[in-house]
């Protein structure tokens, strides 16, 4: 028997058709017909991230057997990781068993149907994927300032710019802020930034030239599981959460997100190790993501300890030099 391979026709509003034969199913992409089946059981995702398989829905355990809701919580607490065939719930693992490998959660929600394309589909032996990176290294013309002679122009233009957004010579030490004059990175500023181990895991790199096509231009890495100068983070401190990195240079014990979600691990790593208040003060413009970032945080062990500022729409903590204060908001709008 000839069997044709449709794959690139299929429709999405198929996969789940009683009336489409299970032989067709196994010819559809394994990744895609996962993330297709924990819709299906789980609703919309509040979150995927296909380079890591981490998919965030929300918690049926938090929503219906603890909370007692009609609906679904809109938490998004429980991660599924579709390439390793595991999830957790990061506010009811504990108490309610909330974790362990994927077939255990379809078996609890899912419907008959759901429960044999699993089956179908599930791999006999889990192999993760993992893109490798060189390792990273700060470019060859990376110079501290102190390096470079003060009269020299590009040192000059640099320090200037720096200057002009408040960043003094106690910043720049503190975070080893260097320069580039030449190379790939000519004519940028250099922020590297260490592990917890002391060990450089990535560096951003921001053009002085108010003129630069590219303002930032950054190394290839795994920015998925990055936490930004994790070797200055106090644990048991209150933790400001922000976009970017001048933006963390105003507030002691903050963390540049270099985006606007918060990444796996740096989120177990809150979840694991923080001890006091998370703040999570992103720039003015992107309130609804910071809404979105404290309802993720604000549960299980976290619960009442996530707080929120809402910037003026056109400044971020680095234009208001850290003084945010009175832009704190005591509840979610």
């Amino acid at each position: 028997m000839t069997i044709f391979f449709f794959i690139g026709l299929l429709d999405d509003n198929i996969l789940f058709d009683k009336t489409i034969p299970y032989t067709y199913l196994l010819l559809m992409k394994e990744e895609s017909l996962l993330v297709d089946l924990i819709e299906n059981i789980f609703g919309e995702p509040k979150n995927l991230n296909e380079y890591s398989g981490q998919i965030s829905v929300d918690c049926p355990v938090c929503s219906y057997e603890i909370k007692g809701l009609s609906k679904t919580d809109g938490k998004g607490n429980l991660e599924i990781n579709y390439i390793s065939h595991v999830y957790k719930c990061w506010a009811c693992a504990e108490t309610h068993d909330t974790h362990g490998h994927l077939g255990k959660l379809i078996e609890q929600f899912g419907s008959k149907k759901d429960k044999k394309t699993y089956k179908l589909i599930r791999p006999d032996k889990i192999e993760k994927k993992q893109k490798e990176y060189k390792k990273l290294e700060l470019p060859k013309e990376y110079k501290r300032f102190e390096e470079i002679h003060p009269v020299h122009v590009p040192r000059k233009e640099a320090w200037n710019y720096l200057k002009k957004r408040g960043i003094t010579q106690e910043i720049i030490d503190k975070y080893k802020i260097g320069l580039c004059i030449e190379g790939e990175y000519a004519g940028r500023i250099i922020v590297p930034s260490f592990n917890k181990k002391g060990e450089l895991n990535f560096f951003v790199s921001r053009s002085w030239n108010p003129r630069a096509k590219l303002k930032y231009k950054n190394p290839e890495a795994a920015k998925d599981f990055l936490i930004f100068n994790e070797s200055l983070i106090d644990w048991k401190k209150d933790i400001y959460l922000v976009e970017g990195v001048f933006d963390s240079f105003f507030l002691d014990n903050s963390i540049a997100l270099l985006g606007k979600y918060v990444n796996d691990n740096l989120w177990e790593k809150l979840y694991e190790k923080a001890k006091k208040d998370i703040i999570v003060c992103l720039d003015g413009d992107a309130f609804n993501d910071a809404k979105n970032i404290y309802d993720k945080l604000n549960g299980g062990a976290l619960y009442g300890r996530v707080k929120l500022m809402k910037l003026p729409k056109d400044k971020d903590v680095c234009d208001l030099r850290g003084q945010i204060n009175e832009y704190m908001i005591q509840e979610k709008e």
